[in-house]
């Protein structure tokens, strides 16, 4: 399983360790590291981030990943020949790590945890999309 930056942040918030199965794709990592840094954590949330970090894989961006990028990209824009977004969904502009972020899931066909909605029109691409509240 993959998980979303917001996702991450809840866990380290509560000390609450990620299931055993899980990896974050690097974009997140680096969201991460920004995150803690310009909200100042403190030495107890920085140290469990970076137990997180540690422990957990980190999926590095490889060619597999640079085509699905360029294919989630396209079929959000709703420009992908031959797979056109479903009625009722429009195109979009996705924030460039939220597509390296699905890019990692759908290499590994992995489920995509977050809490947001930046991800909802990927399950019609083949995205295994598992939402979870915001708290």
């Amino acid at each position: 399983m993959v998980f979303d930056t917001n996702l991450i942040i809840q866990h380290i918030r509560q000390q609450k360790n990620l299931p055993a199965q899980a990896i974050i794709p690097m974009v997140v990592a680096g969201e991460l590291e920004a995150f803690a840094l310009k909200s100042d954590w403190g030495y107890q949330k920085v140290t469990f981030l970076q137990y997180i970090l540690d422990y957990y894989p980190l999926v590095e961006v490889t060619r597999g990943l640079t085509k699905l990028y360029a294919q989630v990209d396209a079929y959000s824009q709703g420009k992908l020949q031959g797979q056109p977004l479903p009625a009722g969904l429009s195109a979009r502009n996705m924030g460039k790590n939220d597509i390296w972020i699905a890019a990692t899931a759908l290499y590994f066909d992995f489920e995509l945890h977050t809490t947001d909605n930046d991800f909802d029109h990927l399950p019609a691409y083949g995205l295994h999309l598992v939402k979870h509240p915001a708290k």
